[in-house]
C-alpha cells in the first residue's frame, strides 16, 4: 500500500461532487485496499449535510492515520451529537439517510465543536 500521498492531510474541494472525484482519485493513487466506494459515499453524504444544515463546507481534508483514511469536514453549523444509532428514515422519504449511511460505512464518526465551526471526523479501516 502506498500511503505517502495522504501522509499529510490533503485539501479537498468544498463542493461534494468534485470532492468525490478527488478523494476517489487519491485513494486509487495510494492503492489503499479498503472500501473506496464506501468512503466516497460517506464523505459525499457528510458534505451534502454540511451544505444543507451547516451553512456550507468551509474546509475538507483527507489523510491517513495508522492505516485508516481520516476525512475532516468543517462547516459553520451549530453542531450536534452524532448518534450511535441514527434513526432509520421512512423508506418513501427522499432525504434523511445521510447519518445512517455515514455510521454504517465509517469505522468511527464524531463531531468536534471549535468556536463557530463544527468538524465531522470520519475514520475508515482497511477492512
Amino acid at each position: 500500500m502506498m500511503v505517502s500521498l495522504l501522509a499529510r492531510p490533503v485539501e479537498l474541494s468544498p463542493q461534494p461532487a468534485l470532492a468525490r472525484r478527488e478523494l476517489a482519485g487519491l485513494l486509487a493513487d495510494t492503492r489503499w485496499d479498503g472500501d473506496v466506494d464506501g468512503v466516497v459515499l460517506a464523505v459525499h453524504e457528510a458534505m451534502v449535510n454540511a451544505q444543507r444544515h451547516g451553512g456550507g463546507v468551509t474546509r475538507a481534508t483527507a489523510g491517513m492515520e495508522g492505516g485508516r483514511v481520516v476525512v475532516r469536514i468543517s462547516d459553520h453549523g451549530a453542531g450536534f451529537d452524532f448518534p450511535e444509532a441514527p434513526a432509520v428514515a421512512d423508506i418513501t422519504a427522499e432525504r434523511g439517510r445521510g447519518l445512517l449511511l455515514i455510521r454504517q460505512l465509517s469505522a468511527d464518526a464524531f463531531v468536534v465543536r471549535s468556536g463557530s465551526e463544527v468538524r465531522l471526523v470520519l475514520k475508515f479501516d482497511k477492512s
